[in-house]
């Protein structure tokens, strides 16, 4: 009887735990997307590819000056992920960066990008709210 008696508690004491149990969530709490599975997508990469669109856009790129872009870009991506730098450090790495897209380019290509880099103002016209308008 007593054995009895013991395996039913034991029995309810179970049964009670898992009740009251806290269930397993599928989703993280604070209700974040589920990372997906495969190739991640982030938003640097995104917006390489605008500056690189951007540049074609101006210039004309190849396909082979767009894939020594991309080339650089990742190659940069990766230093900047592998070290710490200090603010001059990365100052100087974009300048690095910098030099070698336009090392890429044509002449003509560099002064098409310059050009379009340049604000487009007209100084000799007056500006319709005066002086600091």
């Amino acid at each position: 009887m007593k054995k009895t008696i013991a395996a039913a508690l034991t029995l309810v004491a179970l049964a009670s735990g898992a009740t009251f149990a806290q269930g397993v969530y599928s989703r993280p709490f604070d209700n974040r997307p589920v990372p997906a599975q495969g190739p991640q997508y982030n938003n640097d990469q995104y917006q390489d590819e605008l500056k690189i669109d951007r540049i074609d856009a101006i210039v004309g790129l190849s396909r082979r000056q767009e894939k020594q872009l991309r080339k650089i870009e990742n190659n940069y991506d990766q230093l900047m992920a592998r070290s710490r730098m200090t603010p001059d450090g990365y100052r100087q790495l974009q300048l690095r960066k910098r030099q070698d897209v336009l090392a890429v380019l044509t002449s003509a290509q560099r002064d098409r990008l310059f050009a379009a880099q340049q604000p487009n103002r007209n100084y000799n016209r007056p500006t319709p709210y005066g002086r600091r308008g």
